[in-house]
């Protein structure tokens, strides 16, 4: 992994915690963490264990997570009595768009050092959802997206105009979500 991308993932660790106090409490501060872009990784921490990251970079995405496109955006903290609910709700949220499972943060950020290309970093998965409830997904390779030109599902300004681009890209519909082997839905 070159100098420069080993010191962005560090520095976006580090950008985790707001304050040096906050380095030692394990308790991460966002679930995103807007840096050079494009795009932002989301992360979530479900009550089962784990954490999910998903990269996102559309606007689609953004607001289908309900999260601010113009701002990081703060996890509940665990003095919250509603942060373990609110913390699930985001990560089902992240869900619906087949996000990566660490089963810890470690192991994320290990398999970003190492620069180990294995089965989950090179996964593209791409989801849309229509107003009646089905699912469009389109998986394959990152290089195969970059082949067929992934990139404008960026350009997408609704989500159903996302799930068009999908489908035009060769991706498979499923009208009841839960027969997508691609999604681990609630």
């Amino acid at each position: 992994m070159p100098q420069d991308a080993l010191q962005e993932l560090l520095q976006e660790v580090n950008s985790n915690w707001t304050t040096p106090q906050d380095r030692f409490s394990g308790e991460p501060q966002f679930w995103t963490y807007y840096s050079a872009g494009p795009g932002v990784t989301v992360k979530g921490w479900p009550s089962q264990g784990g954490m999910y990251t998903l990269d996102v970079s559309s606007r689609v995405e953004i607001e289908f997570l309900k999260l601010d496109p113009f701002a990081n955006t703060r996890r509940p903290t665990n003095s919250d009595p509603d942060w373990q609910q609110k913390e699930n709700a985001h990560c089902d949220r992240m869900r619906h768009l087949s996000p990566t499972w660490w089963p810890t943060e470690l192991a994320w950020l290990e398999s970003g050092i190492s620069g180990m290309l294995d089965e989950r970093s090179n996964n593209y998965v791409r989801v849309g959802w229509t107003p009646d409830g089905g699912v469009w997904v389109w998986k394959t390779t990152k290089e195969d997206a970059s082949k067929k030109g992934g990139a404008m599902l960026q350009n997408a300004r609704t989500m159903e105009e996302r799930c068009s681009v999908i489908e035009k890209l060769g991706g498979s519909f499923y009208a009841d979500p839960k027969d997508c082997p691609f999604l681990n839905l609630p």
